[in-house]
């Protein structure tokens, strides 16, 4: 079995990145492992025997596209393939869908969930979805939504959670000590709407401003960048909290964070699955987190965290003050976490319900024909 697989993810193009290293092992499991990421010049890398990365090129996105449609064209001709791959609902899919359809090979589309669903996306998504062969998710919400939204039957989708290896992030706790005598909310990602980290900062104010008795004795820890970044700190400016809000930037190695930090919130109006809420709770930290992703189903309110309504102020503030106040509550709700994660599927699990989502879309497109 040969798979082809489009992505985004141009660190794939880095031999010593997590996810060449991740790939590596995907081509393991088959006879070939080809991805095809957009870039700025055209190029071959070799990761393994079996598994090889080409940059497609482009000077803009338009013509990266066009690149990953004409190289992915290219190699399909040059050899033979028994799926496609692609990471997205939306434009990769597309280009999934045309190449699947003329080689006559099985299309399987990876969903990690609807973040950008709008506009043209949403239409192509439409469209595209019921079409696919398989369906690889992340989460049973996610499973759940290709049913009821799309019309998705059950049997072409394999929910598989991304993996994290649990002992390498417990090994290096407490690897870095910051100096903080106050308690710290932690969160990590990216500045970007949909995160909707201004939540945060707000229900901070109803916490710590003015004469309030915490105001001297929380913060707010916010690890990452992007296009938000100048609007939260106007926000946090505006809410007179800008002395318990620290911006640390995107860094590449966020333990030292997660081990120093008290608790955990992400407020995200929309999430596929959360894998930074998987890493908190592997640093034994309790979790707040709205109502999306993995909340459900890892993260259960009242057991392994509180869960809270999407863009609900109040429903945050209070899980927080619960937790600033309650020890004991803080222990259960991070020990419920970590035992939750512990049930998750194991890396070589993992593998094998990647494989059998690749294994699917051929016999399903055989089925088919």
């Amino acid at each position: 079995m040969k798979i082809l697989n489009l992505s985004l993810d141009k660190s794939i193009l880095d031999k010593n990145s997590s996810l060449a290293r991740r790939v590596i092992e995907y081509g393991n499991l088959v006879g070939g492992y080809i991805v095809v990421v957009p870039g700025r010049d055209y190029r071959e890398i070799r990761l393994s025997e079996k598994v090889f990365a080409y940059d497609s090129g482009g000077s803009n996105k338009i013509f990266q596209l066009i690149n990953i449609y004409r190289t992915a064209k290219k190699l399909l001709k040059q050899e033979k393939f028994d799926v496609i791959t692609a990471q997205d609902q939306y434009y990769l899919a597309l280009i999934g869908w045309f190449l699947a359809r003329r080689f006559k090979i099985g299309l399987e589309l990876q969903i990690h969930g609807f973040e950008k669903y709008s506009g043209l996306r949403k239409i192509i998504a439409k469209f595209i979805t019921p079409r696919a062969v398989a369906i690889r998710c992340v989460s049973q919400r996610l499973k759940r939504q290709l049913i009821s939204d799309f019309g998705i039957r059950e049997d072409k989708i394999t929910v598989a959670p991304i993996f994290v290896n649990l002992k390498n992030k417990i090994s290096n706790l407490k690897s870095e000590k910051f100096k903080k005598d106050k308690f710290v909310f932690l969160t990590v990602g990216r500045l970007v709407p949909i995160k909707n980290i201004s939540l945060q900062i707000k229900a901070m104010a109803k916490l710590a401003k003015g004469d309030s008795p915490l105001a001297e004795e929380v913060e707010l820890w916010i690890v990452g960048d992007g296009p938000e970044k100048e609007n939260l700190i106007r926000v946090a400016d505006e809410q007179g909290v800008k002395d318990n809000i620290k911006f640390f930037g995107r860094r590449e190695n966020v333990d030292d964070f997660y081990a120093n930090a008290d608790a955990f919130l992400l407020t995200s109006n929309s999430e596929g699955w959360g894998m930074v809420v998987v890493e908190a709770a592997t640093h034994g930290l309790p979790i707040i987190m709205t109502d999306v992703g993995l909340a459900g189903e890892i993260i259960r309110n009242g057991e392994s965290g509180i869960v809270i309504p999407v863009g609900n102020q109040a429903k945050l503030k209070e899980a927080m003050i619960r937790i600033i106040g309650d020890e004991d509550l803080r222990r259960r709700l991070a020990e419920g976490a970590q035992s939750a994660i512990e049930k998750m599927p194991s890396k070589e699990e993992t593998l094998a319900l990647y494989k059998k989502s690749w294994e699917k879309a051929m016999k399903m497109l055989e089925f088919r024909s």
